[in-house]
């Protein structure tokens, strides 16, 4: 009984890892569009605010830690900005 739960979870964990990539994939995306939006900055607090408070409020609707969920999308932003900053010769990446 344990190992099918347990499978199920490493299916799971699986597509999450998946669904990160996916994410991450979009991030040099994201800067074509913000310099084709005229945006001289990469890091957009604006738009920052409104994932977090969206990834809270359906974490809330599903009755899950949203705390834990906030600081989940803070380390994604946190990666694709990481992205961006280094596609556009500002970062760290090698």
């Amino acid at each position: 009984m344990i190992e099918q739960v347990r499978g199920q979870i490493a299916v799971i964990d699986a597509e999450i890892v998946e669904l990160i990539a996916r994410r991450t994939d979009l991030a040099s995306q994201v800067l074509r569009a913000k310099r084709a939006d005229g945006f001289i900055q990469i890091d957009d607090e604006k738009q920052h605010e409104r994932v977090l408070n969206r990834a809270v409020d359906m974490a809330t609707e599903r009755n899950i830690d949203a705390g834990a969920v906030k600081k989940i999308f803070e380390i994604l932003i946190a990666m694709n900005l990481e992205i961006q900053h280094g596609l556009s010769g500002e970062g760290n990446l090698p």
